[in-house]
């Protein structure tokens, strides 16, 4: 808004809900809290929306400001005067475009915004609307005294307004409530500690953490009894959001600052007592910056020798920006400080970033790990598997003997964001103790338990909730690889003498050399071109050498044992597994199996038939990585433990396979035989 005459909009401007047309400037003490400021928020976004051509964040930008500017005249005035209003004469002339003494103040409340939040605006920046749009917006919030409407309507109002109107590409700058309940739930920061959230989005840790600790201890937010807030954001618009919830909670709005926390040392190393967090991950770029990243140990190169990772002098060509958090974070905590942050589950157990969680143990000590579901980020624009990571920088406080390991099976909502309510065995819903519906998850008890654990209580047995000694912990950190009973029927299985399969056959590594002839004629089979249920492959591509596609790897001989190694269905009891059979023998297959040769010690038969048992599911399942298209290595499915079977159980499962096989082969000449058998009556 400049300080020339802004164009002029159709007519008059209609009147904002709630406001009589006799309305004079306001007082002070005239100020009343809203009951409904969603309802507020939503028309003024409704009209801007229709009047001024604008793209929705675009219009969250401007509706920041107005707001920000709005709580400074209410906190920073002086008597009973304010200067956040519009009188009718000025409504008037704001609707032809024209100025007035409205423009005036609104401009001299901008600067203040601007002098008071230097990180959060552009000292250049204006206000893009019309004069209309803005008289509009302020006519509609005059009355309202906001920082006396409750924080549960202002929160709520404005966590709602902001998900509609400004989530980010991919819903990056959202947290979801239930993981940041738990998050704050099980480290439970308390009056005096510094708080951080180094990429804090719209600030929805800090707020949650502020609210626990006002309702459980009484602790404000500002005072020498305080709980400290601080929170790092690198999108100035979000920063602003930030900001503008943390005054809606009695902050003073410099608990946000607008910056790059990776590249910025906001906050000194090795003072920070609980960092809450939820980083950018997924399928943004990588960070390849060498200025930046040469401050990283974790941006290097790392190889894995046989006494652990060590770090090589060069570069990464770039680096995941989670990856980079990590370090920063556990940099930032003090001696003993603690941290919760949200992680892909892929930096819990690939084996190609080894070197992140060996980084992380030499630094800290990690106290647990809560398993998110699939639909967790789903509404907010992700898919990813992730979980909640809980660290202990080390420091002078005692060891934990013990680490937390927890499953959240019911996160409250379905894949569209919409609230599943709780129904008893008779299909009837679950009432609390005021008569409302009851939400259907198990977060409560998820948190409750993980507290327990990292206070050095004694937590009750929860369903899907299990600890195990620290000492206990191997290289990987996802908790489905630590499920008890998994371990439990490993410990079985060793007691029963069984072996890893890797001592009972050869696996193929070698690629066939089919592609020296580019015109031969090959049939390539795929996973998909396989029924486990049969133990057979039952259909092939034919096609020249040349069009094979890249995946096209190894060469069937009869009698090997071939099953998937990636893929939704493995570790499931449809992955894929076959016996090749002689009208196999030659084919070409995808190196997504694993091609077993040369069995020993047990027959073929058997070996196949275990691969169906749930047994060797479950085993593949635990040693599995990756979400997206999930997989389990050579050298894990090695590690399979196989039962080495009597003379007798060993004959009846054979004499079952044989039997499947000369079923299915039946099955194909009767089939054959079908049709002839038509030919024959038709004739």
């Amino acid at each position: 808004m400049s300080g020339k005459v802004v164009s002029k909009s159709d007519g008059q401007l209609p009147i904002p809900l709630g406001i009589p047309d006799d309305f004079t400037r306001p007082k002070r003490s005239d100020l009343a809290p809203a009951n409904d400021l969603l309802s507020v928020f939503e028309d003024c976004h409704n009209h801007v929306y229709a009047n001024e051509g604008l793209l929705k964040d675009r219009i969250f930008t401007e509706f920041i400001k107005l707001l920000m500017m709005k709580l400074v005249d209410e906190r920073d005035g002086t008597g009973d005067k304010v200067n956040f209003y519009v009188t009718p004469e000025e409504y008037d002339a704001a609707s032809q475009g024209v100025q007035s003494a409205f423009d005036t103040r609104l401009l001299e409340l901008y600067a203040q915004v601007r002098s008071k939040y230097p990180s959060l605006f552009d000292s250049r920046s204006t206000l893009e609307l019309k004069l209309g749009s803005l008289a509009y917006m302020v006519r509609a919030l005059q009355q309202i005294n906001l920082h006396k409407t409750p924080g549960d309507v202002k929160g709520q109002a404005f966590q709602t307004f902001t998900y509609r109107h400004q989530r980010g590409d991919r819903g990056e700058f959202f947290t979801p409530h239930p993981v940041v309940d738990i998050a704050i739930d099980v480290l439970r920061p308390s009056a005096g500690q510094l708080v951080v959230d180094p990429a804090c989005g719209s600030g929805g840790f800090l707020i949650a953490a502020a609210r626990q600790a006002r309702v459980r201890d009484g602790v404000p937010i500002n005072g020498p009894a305080a709980l400290r807030l601080q929170g790092i954001e690198f999108n100035p618009d979000i920063a602003r959001a930030a900001t503008l919830r943390i005054l809606f909670e009695g902050g003073s709005g410099d608990e946000i600052i607008c910056a790059d926390s990776l590249a910025t040392q906001v906050i000194p190393d090795g003072t920070v007592d609980v960092i809450l967090t939820n980083p950018p991950f997924g399928s943004k770029g990588k960070i390849d910056n060498e200025r930046l990243l040469v401050k990283y140990e974790l941006a290097h190169r790392w190889k894995q020798t046989r006494s652990g990772w060590a770090k090589e002098s060069t570069l990464q060509p770039g680096q995941a920006p989670e990856v980079l958090f990590i370090e920063k974070c556990i940099r930032l905590l003090r001696p003993g400080g603690r941290m919760a942050m949200v992680i892909p589950d892929g930096l819990l157990h690939n084996s190609s970033v080894g070197y992140v969680r060996s980084w992380i143990r030499e630094h800290a000590e990690v106290l647990g790990v809560v398993s998110l579901p699939s639909e967790t980020f789903i509404p907010y624009g992700t898919g990813i598997k992730t979980s909640l990571l809980f660290v202990q920088k080390y420091g002078a406080e005692a060891a934990h003997k013990t680490v937390f390991l927890s499953q959240i099976n019911r996160i409250g909502y379905d894949v569209k964001g919409r609230t599943i309510f709780a129904k008893d065995n008779m299909g009837q819903p679950v009432l609390t103790a005021d008569g409302s519906p009851a939400v259907n998850t198990d977060c409560v008890d998820v948190a409750r338990f993980a507290h327990a654990v990292v206070s050095g209580g004694r937590p009750a047995k929860v369903a899907g909730q299990y600890t195990i000694p620290s000492s206990a912990l191997m290289e990987r950190l996802d908790v489905e690889f630590y499920l008890p009973e998994d371990k439990e029927l490993i410990k079985s299985l060793g007691a029963l003498g069984a072996v890893p399969l890797s001592e009972l056959t050869t696996f193929i590594r070698g690629k066939d050399s089919f592609k020296d002839r580019p015109d031969a004629e090959i049939r390539y089979v795929a996973i998909a071109d396989v029924d486990s249920r049969l133990l057979a492959i039952t259909s092939s591509q034919v096609m020249a050498a040349h069009e094979a596609p890249s995946r096209a790897a190894y060469r069937l001989n009869t009698g090997d044992i071939i099953t998937a190694l990636s893929g939704a269905s493995t570790g499931t009891p449809k992955q894929a597994v076959a016996i090749v059979g002689d009208e196999d023998d030659g084919v070409i297959c995808s190196n997504g199996f694993a091609v077993l040769r040369d069995v020993k010690r047990v027959h073929p038969y058997y070996l196949a038939a275990y691969m169906r048992s749930s047994g060797f599911l479950r085993q593949v399942r635990r040693l599995m990585t990756g979400h997206a298209i999930p997989s389990i290595s050579l050298e894990d499915l090695g590690a399979v433990l196989v039962p080495i079977p009597t003379p007798e159980m060993s004959k009846r499962v054979v004499a079952h396979v044989e039997e499947l096989i000369e079923l299915r082969h039946q099955a194909v000449n009767l089939g054959e035989e079908i049709g002839k058998a038509v030919d024959k009556a038709l004739s």
